[in-house]
């Protein structure tokens, strides 16, 4: 599976079937960041693997956002960002990757998340550019 089909489905769907996360649609930075993530194979590829191996897929994102954005200490997501990035998360995994099967409720505690949700029964996918 190509990145970009990723892409597509959240640009088309994303927004109609997570209509409280609408505003977070290409919101800033946050957004922008979660977009190149998802962009990126290998990034991507690592989320699946991660979740596949029990870390939710927000927890990996999270990760994916200190290395590369190295907040401050007293750097927190608001809760509305993080229900977003768990929404954007979670349309990924249940609606374009195929995942079946969800445990809600996976700790975190990462940059003010406290929990996530993790996701089962999923093909084995090969994420390419």
């Amino acid at each position: 599976m190509k990145t970009q089909q990723i892409i597509d489905a959240i640009n088309k769907d994303f927004s109609s079937v997570y209509k409280n996360a609408t505003p977070f649609v290409e919101s800033g930075d946050l957004w922008d960041f979660c977009i190149e993530t998802i962009r990126n194979p290998i990034s991507m590829s690592n989320i699946v693997f991660a979740n596949d191996m029990g870390i939710p897929p927000v927890k990996s994102l999270i990760t994916i956002y200190k290395r590369k954005r190295n907040p401050k200490n007293t750097f927190k997501l608001s809760a509305r960002e993080s229900q977003c990035i768990g929404a954007l998360m979670g349309f990924v995994f249940k609606f374009v990757l195929g995942y079946q099967q969800q445990k809600e409720r996976c700790t975190v505690d990462e940059l003010g998340v406290k929990t996530a949700t993790r996701f089962f029964d999923g093909p084995i996918i090969e994420l390419e550019e």
